[in-house]
């Protein structure tokens, strides 16, 4: 007779997960142990291939736990809980190879082999043995025996090539993500260290215009509107720049795609902008000053300049697009579903014109009898 005040078991506590790619790793791990178990057979192999899909699942689902607080920042900026938890799931998939029915794996070839050849930077030869051996040399599907051990290594094998080829391009795209934004923490300080400058010497970095009046008199036009550098026209200038590459930010969207890597390097790529108009504002606003650019002539009205910082800050994506465009390189190298864009052939060469025809032969010039008789007469 169980105790009337028996202790209950309180209910176990499911991990605290927060972020979309934890959700799918924990969804993908149910799915490889449920067709881990639709395979079930009670033999001596699958009992221990068993074990080892356990293992690898039970440490991704571990590697999505973020209770971890003191070493979140390390995860988040090293990936390595992004890395192990696809690592182990990425595992537990070539082990299923094993175990897997015939028929699945005649479904599944074709996948591997985009996976293969969409992962891999150029023409490899790996990916010409890849389609040979499981598309080519494949056998057909009414054969009882087969695939055979000899497939399923191959099957393997290029599954862990695929695999491997898809975490170094997602360790690119993390290591992308940390430049730029590392690249806008430190131009971000160097904006604010220039403004706290100028809020120390204003007369160190002068913004000021110098122009001549119609009376011969000098007049000074400085962004804040005072007659003389003030402390306050760095910053104004750096916030007008900011503005102006927040705006371009927000045009730049439309040619940046969504990317469904963890690492929001879209985002990345929009906050990079902020700092670099508030920087390219203020340095092309000296350039103006110093009289660099021949032909310009200065400002002559603290609007005229805060129209120039603003025009200045959204003008930085003249630099930053070569950035955007090789951030869409690396995401597009990125395994996706999604079908892979065709590639842009060159227009082929127009034929060669035909050669032209052969110039006729000139005709016989007739012989003077004068000359045939010279001739036969010098004949022996």
């Amino acid at each position: 007779m169980a105790e009337p005040h028996a202790r209950q078991q309180k209910p176990k506590r499911s991990p605290r997960r927060v972020g979309g790619w934890r959700e799918i790793v924990v969804a993908r791990a149910a799915l490889i142990e449920a067709q881990l178990e639709a395979t079930r057979d009670d033999t001596e192999p699958w009992r221990a291939a068993k074990v080892s899909i356990d293992k690898h699942l039970d440490a991704a689902r571990n590697a999505t736990d973020q209770r971890r607080r003191l070493t979140g920042f390390r995860d988040w900026l090293t990936g390595a809980h992004i890395t192990s938890a696809w690592a182990h799931l990425h595992n537990a998939e070539v082990l299923m190879v094993s175990v897997t029915p015939k028929e699945d794996l005649t479904a599944g070839r074709h996948a591997v082999i985009a996976l293969v050849e969409q992962t891999f930077s150029k023409p490899d030869p790996r990916c010409a043995e890849a389609r040979r051996q499981l598309i080519d040399e494949w056998p057909a599907p009414g054969d009882p025996d087969r695939p055979a051990a000899a497939e399923r290594a191959a099957y393997r094998t290029a599954l862990q090539w695929g695999f491997a080829a898809s975490d170094e391009q997602y360790s690119r795209v993390r290591s992308l993500r940390n430049m730029l934004l590392f690249s806008a923490f430190f131009m971000l300080l160097l904006a604010l260290g220039l403004g706290w400058i100028g809020t120390l010497r204003p007369e160190l970095i002068n913004l000021c215009f110098t122009n001549i009046a119609a009376g011969g008199a000098e007049v000074h036009s400085c962004p804040a509107g005072a007659s003389g550098p003030s402390r306050w026209d760095i910053f104004l200038v750096e916030l007008l720049g900011l503005v102006g590459g927040s705006l371009s930010a927000m045009v730049a969207i439309r040619g940046i795609r969504g990317t469904s890597t963890p690492y929001g390097v879209p985002v990345a790529l929009a906050l990079l902008k902020l700092p670099a108009g508030a920087l390219v504002s203020l340095s092309a606003l000296l350039l103006l000053g110093g009289e660099f650019f021949p032909g310009l002539s200065g400002l002559d009205s603290p609007q005229q300049i805060v129209a120039y910082a603003l025009v200045l800050g959204y003008a930085q994506q003249l630099v930053t697009r070569l950035v955007d465009r090789q951030a869409n390189n690396v995401l597009d190298r990125v395994p996706s579903a999604e079908a892979p864009a065709p590639r842009e052939q060159p227009a082929p060469s127009p034929p060669p014109p035909p050669p032209p025809p052969p110039a006729p032969a000139p005709a016989p010039i007739p012989r003077q009898p004068a000359v045939d008789a010279l001739a036969t007469a010098g004949a022996p």
